[in-house]
């Protein structure tokens, strides 16, 4: 069910992959979505479902640090039941995303063109690193994130002071923002595929592995993420509803945009960046479920790439229908998927111990 150790990472690798995949889709629609529904307080939407999320991720890396969900030592029905669930919401995600994707390089960049080009190069790239495996798409994340993290800070550093305190305050927390997490479950609870990895490193003295990368990563995710939020309602206000695209239209604040022109193509390459890792490691997860069950990983994985380009190339041109369904009752399957999952997959390798642990050295050797 494992071929070699074209799953196994280290913590570092594990951390950039949970950032990437926690923030790279809340930042395009969701703070559309969720300005209409909660307002100035959308903000605090988002800050509860991180919170909810960083209990998912510590109990996805509680399992990894151990062994992975396919050699859970846990009941095979219930095992394959799992992996079901999570197969059937990766696809799902992966769909709405690859959707949000090609309809934003279409309307953002070629003015509502040309987006079956686009499908037509992305597509080949998702099938590309979904054959390649967990472990080169960690590897690409590692190179990924340094080019992030330079485009961030160069927009942070300077970025012009174009919001108002008045746009958030005053601050109230009540049924709209748990209504709010309620209807768009489907942008949040992003750690699930990390279940199909194992953490492999380990200090020489024997102690138990380093959590302090994951725990940043964490630290990064909520300021990000919670923090962009916060921005785009002191900078649009009610007109937030109306402004798609939060991190493009974020990114235009910049006080050298007076000097060299827009200056948020950097911020678009960052992104497109990262969503390609986000809809890859969606990919992976996806083939990992189906391989479980039966075929090959790379004839599975081209075939999958191939479907979601057909649902993709009718999609697009109804991005509202593919939002209906994911905003209804299907939502409910990423609660099972990314909350339920990890919770019970985590509760299986206490509860099997001695077994856990003989399993897990047991596939390291083999896989050696």
């Amino acid at each position: 069910m494992r071929d070699k150790v074209s799953d196994k990472i280290y913590t570092g690798q594990f951390a950039i992959l949970a950032f990437i995949s926690s923030v790279s889709f809340k930042v395009v629609m969701l703070p559309q979505y969720l300005a209409a529904v909660a307002g100035r307080n959308a903000w605090l939407s988002v800050l509860t479902m991180i919170l909810i999320d960083g209990i998912a991720l510590a109990c996805v890396y509680g399992v990894t640090t151990r062994t992975d969900i396919r050699a859970l030592p846990a009941q095979v029905p219930l095992k394959r039941l799992m992996l079901a669930v999570v197969g059937f919401t990766c696809f799902a995600k992966l769909s709405l995303f690859t959707g949000e994707t090609t309809a934003y390089c279409s309307t953002t960049l070629f003015d509502e063109g040309l987006w079956r080009l686009i499908l037509a190069g992305l597509i080949p790239a998702l099938a590309y690193l979904t054959v390649k495996g967990g472990n080169a798409l960690a590897r690409v994340a590692q190179i990924v994130v340094w080019f992030v993290a330079a485009v961030v800070v160069l927009n942070v550093i300077f970025a012009e002071n174009a919001g108002t305190l008045k746009n958030v305050l005053p601050i109230s927390y009540g049924m709209k923002n748990v209504a709010a997490c309620d209807k768009y479950l489907a942008w949040f609870g992003d750690f699930s595929p990390l279940l199909f990895f194992s953490i492999a490193d380990k200090k020489r003295n024997g102690k138990k592995k380093n959590i302090v990368p994951v725990l940043i990563s964490y630290i990064f995710i909520l300021i990000f993420t919670v923090g962009l939020a916060l921005a785009f309602t002191a900078v649009y206000g009610g007109g937030g509803v109306l402004v798609a695209n939060a991190f493009n239209k974020l990114a235009i604040f910049n006080k050298l945009s007076t000097l060299l022109g827009t200056v948020d193509f950097t911020v678009v390459c960052a992104w497109l960046l990262i969503a390609v890792v986000k809809l890859a490691l969606l990919a992976v997860a996806t083939v990992e479920c189906i391989r479980c069950f039966f075929g090959d990983r790379k004839v599975i994985s081209i075939i999958l790439c191939a479907v979601l380009g057909v649902v993709t190339f009718f999609g697009v041109g109804n991005q509202q229908t593919v939002y209906n369904v994911m905003t209804g009752p299907l939502r409910y399957a990423t609660i099972a998927a990314d909350y339920a999952v990890p919770l019970i997959a985590l509760v299986c390798t206490f509860v099997f111990g001695k077994k856990r642990g003989q399993v897990s050295e047991t596939l390291y050797e083999q896989a050696c």
